[in-house]
C-alpha cells in the first residue's frame, strides 16, 4: 500500500514540474534557465518580447538579472514578472524591447543566480544569446532602383514656369531675411532668459512628486521611476553626466572615476540607485520608512551638491 502511494505522488510530481527549460551546462542541475523571444525578425519600431524563464525547486532562492533602460542595442520599454508552480517554482521576466536601426543584432546572454536556502554561496547560470534581424519598413521594390521609361522632352513653357517659381521663392527668401534684420535692429535690448539652477529645478520636481498620488494609489513602482529620473536629470544638468541614458551599472562605473562627488556623496547615490532598481525591476515592495528614506536621500544629494555662489566659486 505504501509503495502504491509513493508511485502516485511521484507521478503527480512529474505532472506539475515545468517542462521545456534549457539545461545550461549539459549536466543534471537543480535549476534551469532559458531565454526566448517572440520573433527573430522584426521591423523598425516593432515591439520584441524577450523572456527569461527559470525553473527551480521550492527550497531554492533565485536572483534574476536586472537591466536598466537599455539592453545592448535595444531600448527597454516595459517590464513584467511572474511566479508560479506548486512542487517547484517557475520564475519569468518579460521585457518589451524596441530598436530603430536595421541589421542583425544580438540580445546578449543573461546571468541568473541561484542557491539552496541554507547555502552561503550563489551558483550561476548563463542563458543563450539571441539574434534578431531588424528590417526596414520600406518594401523591397521601393528600396531598389529599377529601369524607368524615358520621359518626353520638356517644352520651353515648362522651363519658363520653373524659372518664375524659383524667382518668386528667391524674392520671398530675401523679404523674409530683410524682415528679420529690421526686427532685430529695431529691438533696443535683447532679453535673455537664464534657466534656473539645476538644484532649484530638481527640488521643485521633488516637491511636485510629493503632491502626486502615487503612494495613495499603490503605484510604488511609478513613484520610484519618477524619483530616479529626477535625480538622474539633476546629475546631467549639474555635472554634465549622461545619467538618463546609462544603466545603473554603467553609471556606477562612471561614478568611481569622477571627482565631482566626494566619497560620502558617491556612497549615498550608489545606495539610492540600487534601491530604486530593486523596486523598478525586481518588484521589491518597500515599507513606508524606506519610501520616506529614498525621498530624503534624493533631496539630501541635491542639497549637498547644489551650485553655490560663495566667493564666486562653485560646489564640486
Amino acid at each position: 500500500m505504501t509503495g502504491a502511494v509513493f508511485r502516485i505522488l511521484f507521478i503527480l510530481l512529474l505532472c506539475f514540474t515545468p517542462a521545456g527549460a534549457a539545461d545550461n551546462s549539459g549536466a543534471e542541475l537543480p535549476v534551469t534557465a532559458q531565454a526566448s523571444i517572440n520573433k527573430t525578425t522584426a521591423g523598425i519600431g516593432d515591439k520584441i518580447e524577450y523572456t527569461i524563464t527559470v525553473n527551480a525547486p521550492n527550497d531554492y532562492e533565485v536572483e534574476l538579472p536586472s537591466f536598466g533602460e537599455n539592453l545592448a542595442d535595444f531600448l527597454v520599454k516595459d517590464f513584467t514578472s511572474d511566479e508560479s508552480g506548486l512542487f517547484s517554482k517557475t520564475y519569468s521576466q518579460t521585457y518589451m524591447l524596441d530598436i530603430y536601426e536595421t541589421g542583425t543584432f544580438t540580445i546578449p546572454a543573461a546571468l541568473v543566480k541561484y542557491r539552496e536556502n541554507s547555502a552561503p554561496e550563489w551558483e550561476e547560470l548563463i542563458t543563450q544569446s539571441l539574434p534578431v534581424t531588424v528590417q526596414s519598413l520600406l518594401k523591397e521594390s521601393e528600396q531598389q532602383s529599377g529601369i524607368r521609361s524615358i520621359k518626353g522632352p520638356y517644352s520651353m513653357t515648362n522651363f519658363m514656369y520653373l524659372y518664375i517659381t524659383l524667382a518668386v521663392l528667391a524674392l520671398l527668401a530675401i523679404a523674409a531675411a530683410l524682415y528679420v534684420f529690421l526686427k532685430k535692429k529695431k529691438a533696443s535690448k535683447e532679453i535673455t532668459i537664464t534657466p534656473p539652477p539645476a538644484h532649484e529645478t530638481a527640488l521643485l520636481a521633488l516637491k511636485q512628486l510629493m503632491d502626486k498620488d502615487y503612494i495613495q494609489k499603490g503605484d510604488i513602482q511609478g513613484y520610484y521611476v519618477e524619483l530616479s529620473n529626477i535625480v538622474r536629470h539633476y546629475l546631467e544638468d549639474r555635472f554634465s553626466m549622461q545619467a538618463p541614458e546609462m544603466t545603473t551599472d554603467e553609471f556606477l562605473v562612471l561614478l568611481r572615476n569622477t571627482n565631482k562627488l566626494n566619497a560620502d556623496q558617491k556612497d549615498l547615490l550608489r545606495q539610492f540607485l540600487s534601491h530604486c532598481d530593486m523596486v523598478k525591476f525586481a518588484k521589491h515592495l518597500p515599507q513606508e520608512k524606506e519610501i520616506e528614506s529614498s525621498f530624503e536621500h534624493a533631496k539630501r544629494l541635491v542639497e549637498q551638491t547644489k551650485e553655490t555662489t560663495l566667493t564666486g566659486a562653485k560646489a564640486n
